[in-house]
């Protein structure tokens, strides 16, 4: 399925509208499964954010690279692809982070039924498509804090 000018614009505007809404109120507006992920272009070397449905696991979040079932893979699946050190913004917290995809088949098997349970619009964007929909972890990285504790690594900028 290739997608039009007027839907890629549309899809774009709404990116835009989540993520200020995100930002806005601490992620509350947009549901508690709502991160946003910062890549730095493949190409450009710019950073790029988006509102993704994420599935939260043994201190991992999960996220599907579906891109409405379009036959192409978005483009912060192909951005973490080259440059796997990403920004998580989970509710009020920006968290440097490192997304892997998710290529053992059990692994993948368990996540996806997890995903669909918690959006079961991706099946339908399975369905709308010959391509692999790739699921990414997006691992915290941890540092120590001032008495040994280990937190998520923040980032100010």
């Amino acid at each position: 399925m290739k997608h039009s000018r007027l839907f890629i614009f549309l899809v774009r505007l709404g990116v835009r509208i989540h993520v200020a809404l995100f930002r806005f109120s601490g992620g509350r507006l947009l549901g508690r499964n709502t991160i946003l992920l910062t890549t730095r272009g493949a190409r450009s070397g710019r950073l790029h954010t988006v509102a993704l449905v994420s599935l939260r696991a043994g201190g991992d979040y999960y996220v599907v690279g579906s891109w409405g079932g379009s036959d192409a893979d978005p483009h912060w699946f192909r951005n973490l692809r080259a440059n796997p050190r990403v920004i998580l913004e989970a509710g009020p917290d920006r968290i440097a982070a490192v997304a892997t995809e998710i290529t053992e088949r059990a692994t993948y098997d368990e996540i996806w039924q997890r995903l669909v349970l918690l959006n079961g619009v991706y099946r339908t964007y399975r369905e709308r498509t010959t391509r692999h929909l790739p699921i990414v972890r997006i691992s915290p990285l941890w540092t120590n804090d001032a008495h040994g504790k280990r937190v998520p690594m923040r980032r100010r900028d």
